[in-house]
């Protein structure tokens, strides 16, 4: 079975082996007295100490792969099992105990909580939920803390590590999803505590919120972004994806809210909040959005859009300051403020913090920006949703001083709604759209581009390209110098999956070379 976290460079210290009776007593079991060094999902990671976890996956069911670990020699197997008059029953199966856990899958957050002590409790951990900007927020979010003195952590779409630096470095861990399983969760956050974090800044993905991934996490400040369209194939409607979200807000001991006030589920959250969590407002005040008495606030005024970046003034409960920013977009604005909020609830000064954020540097694979003189300005960004999309063509218009080029795919076996709705937001605010492949997946090409198509007015001016690189080559040599092409769609990733293949492909790289004139 294969687990959320797929590589780890360093492993976590045998400090935390203990005896499997005292860990299964917090949930009523009286188990025998085992000492097991580490808690493992995927069987093929078993090993003589270490407890297989058997749960009920949304893919697969781990209980299917007892066998194996029995095969390969595990002593304990925690397995879920479905009646409650079972829970804590033991049998052996060869030289392995296996015992039945009831609601596995919802406790084990707990459980991996109970084996390594449960580390959120010694940090500062901040949750980024909503459908754009969890990955920007979390990294601005932990580069700030960074930069005004704080040893730092990071876990989502980017991987998890310590942010020790803006280079682009490969994190300590690759992360399968944005917000890992539940043991991997707690074992990560045990881990930065060992290398001296005092704070982590978090995605909090739909999905793991209704698989209770960090349902045991103490999540000091809950930020939500906004909300659109993504995730139906899983959540069937937009008012269970919603709900989804909101489950942030019954973390244990939640003490801030920071909440985007520009969007209309805002509403939702401050109507769902607890009375013992307080409510930061942040975005930007606009002469429509009035702010809510009662919360304290921080919100963006005056922006100004330059080549060099954005300034903006400020105004909140904390004081007022004016910012100048290195980064580009309405949405990095907002996604900045977010940051800002999450440190100003952790006791930072607005005053350091209005000096130090100047010094804060894109984010990987989100609106960086690739000049090369005489030529088109090259954007590339992650945008794979028709919100986000829509964001990053405004955004590159605001910044764009000729024409627009939009290169984008969708992916394949996933959301087909969405695809339309891509295609008429390119065509309606670019200058020229190429369509091009994404990670097809086992999806024939052509029916992704076909399903885009349907959403354009025009789909006969809509160039097609498939392959990646010509198309963004394509894009150039129409450009000229003064125009903009933006390239949507993958961001910070280094692959394209197509069948079952997945490739190395780097397009951050590949655009960077191309600007340089090192790649014809």
């Amino acid at each position: 079975m294969q687990a959320d976290l797929i590589s780890t460079s360093k492993q976590f210290p045998e400090a935390f082996e203990q005896s499997l009776k005292p860990l299964l007593a917090h949930f009523g079991i009286e188990a025998p007295d085992i000492m097991i060094s580490g808690l493992v999902l995927d069987s093929r990671d078993v090993a003589i100490h270490k407890a297989f976890i058997a749960v009920s996956g949304h893919t697969l069911d781990g209980r299917d792969f007892i066998p194996q670990a029995v095969s390969l020699g595990t002593k304990v197997i925690v397995a879920q099992c479905d009646a409650i008059t079972s829970h804590g029953y033991v049998e052996m199966r060869e030289q392995s105990i296996i015992i039945s856990f009831y609601q596995l899958s919802e406790k084990l957050s707990e459980l991996a909580g109970h084996f390594y002590q449960f580390p959120a409790n010694s940090m500062s951990v901040v949750a980024v939920t909503g459908t754009n900007g969890k990955t920007s927020t979390v990294q601005l979010t932990s580069q700030l803390a960074v930069l005004m003195g704080a040893q730092a952590a990071y876990i989502g779409t980017l991987g998890a590590d310590m942010y020790s630096s803006y280079s682009d470095t490969q994190p300590k861990n690759n992360t399968r999803n944005t917000t890992p399983d539940a043991i991997s969760m707690q074992r990560l956050l045990a881990e930065f505590i060992a290398q001296g974090a005092s704070q982590v800044a978090l995605e909090a993905s739909s999905h793991a919120l209704v698989q209770h991934r960090i349902k045991a996490v103490n999540i000091d400040i809950a930020v939500f972004t906004n909300l659109s369209r993504d995730h139906l194939d899983y959540h069937g409607s937009m008012a269970e994806y919603a709900a989804a979200k909101r489950i942030l807000l019954r973390q244990p001991e939640l003490a801030y809210a920071v909440i985007n006030l520009n969007d209309p589920e805002h509403k939702n959250w401050l109507s769902n909040v607890s009375e013992t969590t307080s409510v930061v407002l942040y975005g930007l005040n606009r002469s429509n959005v009035d702010i809510p008495s009662g919360y304290k606030y921080c919100v963006a005024n005056k922006v100004r859009y330059t080549a060099e970046g954005i300034a903006l003034s400020v105004q909140s409960s904390w004081g007022d300051c004016e910012l100048r920013l290195s980064l580009l977009a309405e949405f990095n604005v907002a996604n900045v403020l977010a940051a800002i909020c999450s440190q100003l609830c952790l006791g930072k000064s607005l005053k350091q913090i209005a000096y130090i954020v100047q010094k804060l540097k894109p984010v990987a694979g989100r609106m960086e920006l690739y000049k090369r003189q005489g030529h088109a300005t090259i954007v590339v960004d992650y945008a794979h949703t028709p919100d986000a999309l829509n964001k990053a063509l405004l955004a590159s218009k605001q910044h764009c001083h000729g024409k627009l080029f939009c290169v984008f795919g969708c992916g394949g076996d996933r959301d087909v709604g969405k695809r339309s709705l891509m295609g008429e937001i390119a065509e309606r605010i670019s200058d020229c759209v190429i369509l091009t492949d994404d990670n097809v997946r086992s999806e024939e090409p052509q029916r992704i581009i076909n399903d885009i198509l349907a959403g354009c007015i025009n789909p006969e001016q809509v160039l097609i390209e498939h392959d990646r690189k010509t198309a963004i080559k394509a894009a150039a040599a129409m450009a000229c110098a003064g125009d903009m092409i933006l390239v949507a769609g993958k961001g910070h990733e280094n692959y394209q999956i197509i069948g079952n293949q997945t490739l190395a492909y780097d397009e951050r790289q590949f655009v960077a070379l191309f600007q340089e004139g090192k790649i014809i």
